[in-house]
């Protein structure tokens, strides 16, 4: 199970892309409302989460994912995130982010001594981060995607990461992208 927390102001892009490539794997999704039952986007498109963080059940994950965007700010103060990762580096899950929501990781300390992309906005909010250039970044169980224009190789790299390098193919070659 992968969840995938939604707050407020999130890119819609950086959402909809991976969460699609999770889809055409057959990966299972559930959406946590982190800022209520109906989150709205950064383009005021309006979400149904699929459950309230007191309703998670991390038994069963595999993965998290924090979509970036300007409602990054969002996820900080928030409880759910904090137990999402205590729970993940406990468990060896793996935590993804894109955007500017690998700098809520180093600010957790979840990127300390790390290799992590973000957004150039946020590069100088990362510490203990290793900052280093490309669209996605894979370091252990820690994922991170610098922005919009990463969203679906970062979504494929979940795919692989979670099932195989022929599944993400499969997905790739689905959406005809050879890039």
């Amino acid at each position: 199970m992968v969840y995938i927390f939604y707050v407020d102001g999130y890119e819609d892009t950086e959402m909809i892309a991976p969460l699609d490539m999770l889809n055409r794997a057959g990966i299972p999704v559930t959406r946590v409302g982190v800022t209520g039952k109906t989150i709205t986007s950064k383009l005021g498109l309006k979400v149904e989460a699929d459950i309230m963080p007191e309703q998670m059940d991390l038994s069963d994950c595999e993965m998290i994912f924090l979509p970036g965007g300007p409602g990054t700010e969002n996820y900080y103060g928030k409880p759910v995130i904090d137990e999402a990762l205590a729970y993940c580096t406990a468990h060896d899950c793996y935590i993804a982010a894109i955007c500017a929501a690998p700098s809520v990781l180093a600010n957790k300390g979840v990127l300390d001594g790390r290799k992590a992309v973000c957004h150039y906005s946020v590069a100088d909010n990362m510490p203990g981060a290793q900052v280093c250039g490309g669209l996605v970044c894979v370091d252990g169980k820690i994922i991170t995607g610098c922005g919009a224009a990463a969203s679906i190789e970062l979504g494929l790299t979940m795919v692989e990461l979670l099932r195989g390098s022929e599944a993400a193919d499969r997905v790739r070659h689905g959406i005809g992208y050879e890039g």
